[in-house]
């Protein structure tokens, strides 16, 4: 039985990302025998009841069990990261989807900067959040289908996505549109139609060919019933990722602002929102061909690669492609240099709310990972209690305030 002084030291260094192989082969040992003992929980409770006087991040003790549980081997004695005096706490996200730590994730790993360098301390008055008149909700599924003839169906909720042939279905065989009755003829299924996620709403769809597409929040996708003739093109707004089905001598087409993404059978993402500057691709797997419109320039991207095109310019960069995929898996993931800008716009088209900004935002930045399905007030305390910010909450307008 470890003693409380020993087992505290080693979830600190934890929490720290500061613990050695050996140190976490000992907490995992521990934590495989002991289980949920009152110890373990004891001590959670305690280092998280002194959050102010130090940047630990919040977890359950359940969040804590999962996360050593599942963290991915190291060499011994190697140690996991080399703190950094300037740094505060923060885990890594790639890390964090390799270790399969998603508990922990959720309880809100994350880190806020007042400027390109961290403070250590944050105000107790940050995470206040009041004049809370209605209740703001994570989205869900939530769609809208237009089709040929500008008729609206509202999707059900109770599913995640449609099926497309002769007739339209829900994934259990249920049917949306049938192609063979009524006023819902053959001809009308098989026409160009639109498939809309709201704010606050995704959804999934199986087109005709077998590719199979994620559309995020805000996002319109157009496309065939069926496909014809040498290409299969689709039309994106927003953002999608594309699980394509291979037919060779066939290219998958995605035309958005700006640029066309043509593939084979491969994996990736397309972020292609109105109001940003940047359409963003990222290669999950196989390869594409990126041509930017405005300069006639085309590019290949290869696994692990992101084209960013703005205008006439096109940039490649290598990332770590779980942070822009992981929306489609359940969470937020922002790099640690994400403007709080940008950050508050991907929340608010999940949360369906609006923000505004009252004083100086040049400098803030913001980065981690957490659920999509967290409760929004605890979502903004969570942000607030990491770094110099404060929100106040007004009907669904969100005040960003420093």
């Amino acid at each position: 039985m470890m003693d409380r002084a020993h087992l505290r030291y080693l979830l600190q260094r934890y929490l720290a990302d500061e613990i050695s192989a050996d140190e976490l082969r000992e907490l995992k040992q521990y934590v495989q025998h002991e289980r949920m003992d009152d110890a373990l929980s004891d001590v959670v409770d305690e280092l998280w009841q002194r959050m102010d006087d130090e940047p630990i991040a919040p977890a359950s003790s359940d969040a804590m069990y999962q996360g050593i549980l599942r963290h991915v081997n190291e060499a011994p004695d190697a140690p996991l990261a080399q703190p950094m005096a300037a740094k505060p706490f923060k885990r890594s996200l790639y890390w964090g989807w390799l270790a399969g730590a998603a508990a922990l994730l959720c309880a809100g790993i994350l880190l806020f900067r007042d400027g390109r360098w961290p403070g250590r301390e944050a105000k107790k008055d940050q995470a206040a959040v009041v004049d809370i008149e209605q209740p703001i909700v994570p989205g869900g599924n939530k769609a809208v289908l237009t089709l040929a003839d500008g008729r609206e169906i509202d999707l059900s909720s109770d599913h995640s996505g449609i099926v497309m042939g002769d007739r339209i279905t829900y994934g259990d065989g249920s049917v949306v549109v049938d192609g063979g009755q009524g006023h819902s003829g053959e001809n009308e299924v098989r026409e160009p139609m639109l498939i809309t996620a709201p704010r606050g709403g995704t959804y999934q769809i199986t087109l005709s060919d077998g590719t199979n597409v994620w559309l995020n929040s805000a996002s319109t996708l157009k496309y065939p019933g069926s496909f014809t003739g040498s290409e299969r093109i689709v039309e994106l707004e927003g953002e999608a990722y594309f699980e394509v089905r291979g037919q060779k001598k066939i290219p998958f087409v995605v035309k958005t602002k700006n640029q066309t993404v043509e593939v084979l059978g491969t994996q990736f993402n397309i972020a292609a929102y109105p109001d940003e500057s940047d359409v963003k691709t990222t290669l999950v797997e196989g390869s594409v061909q990126i041509r930017n419109l405005a300069a006639n320039h085309l590019d290949v991207l290869k696994p692990g690669d992101q084209s960013v095109v703005r205008g006439a310019a096109t940039k490649i960069r290598s990332v770590d492609v779980e942070q822009y995929i992981a929306w489609k898996n359940g969470y937020f993931a922002f790099s640690d240099d994400e403007h709080i800008s940008q950050v508050m716009n991907v929340i608010a088209r999940w949360y369906d709310i609006e923000v505004e900004y009252q004083g100086d935002m040049a400098n803030k930045y913001f980065g981690g990972t957490i659920s999509r399905f967290e409760d929004f007030e605890t979502l903004l305390k969570t942000i607030a209690l990491t770094g110099s910010i404060r929100f106040k909450i007004t009907g669904r307008r969100v005040i960003v305030m420093t």
